[in-house]
């Protein structure tokens, strides 16, 4: 598997880097309550935009490109992950890993568009932040209602990634 000193050094010069780091620490935050592996989830968070700069007039390839490039380096459940992160590649979130991924890039895209610092936020200010943003991204609510799927409920999931 590759090494966070490696992953940090694929994706340092990419224009998400800090979403990235925004997901990873959301990231091992979920991974800690649902007693998964948070150095696969923690690396997962931070390359699952790895291609998102080279693929920006594609998006349908967004996450497939990187999991190419990724082969090798991270167990398949975690490449299926990063290829289903977003929904125009057509891959659909088979398990916690996938929808967690989902649920961690849709908290960290909501907090970044709306200009505020994630310590700002708390579930209520989250859920106003989403109405506004769904207006014009109608897919991010799709995305906040697989945090039922994760068993934890969409509160939850808000305070695991807002804290």
């Amino acid at each position: 598997m590759i090494s966070w000193e490696e992953a940090v050094e694929l994706v340092g010069t990419m224009s998400k880097y800090g979403h990235a780091l925004l997901v990873v620490d959301m990231m091992e935050s979920l991974a800690g309550r649902l007693r998964e592996d948070e150095q696969e989830w923690r690396l997962v968070g931070l390359l699952h935009d790895l291609d998102y700069d080279e693929v920006r007039g594609n998006m349908s390839k967004h996450g497939v490109v990187a999991a190419e490039r990724l082969k090798g380096k991270l167990p398949k459940h975690c490449l299926y992950a990063i290829k289903a992160h977003d929904y125009r590649t057509g891959f659909k979130p088979k398990n916690k890993l996938d929808k967690a991924l989902i649920a961690a890039d849709t908290v960290a895209i909501v907090v970044k568009r709306s200009g505020k610092k994630v310590e700002q936020f708390d579930v209520a200010t989250f859920r106003e932040e989403i109405e506004r943003t769904c207006v014009s991204q109608p897919w991010l609510r799709d995305n906040v209602s697989l945090c039922d799927d994760l068993g934890l409920g969409v509160n939850e999931i808000l305070r695991l990634c807002l804290c």
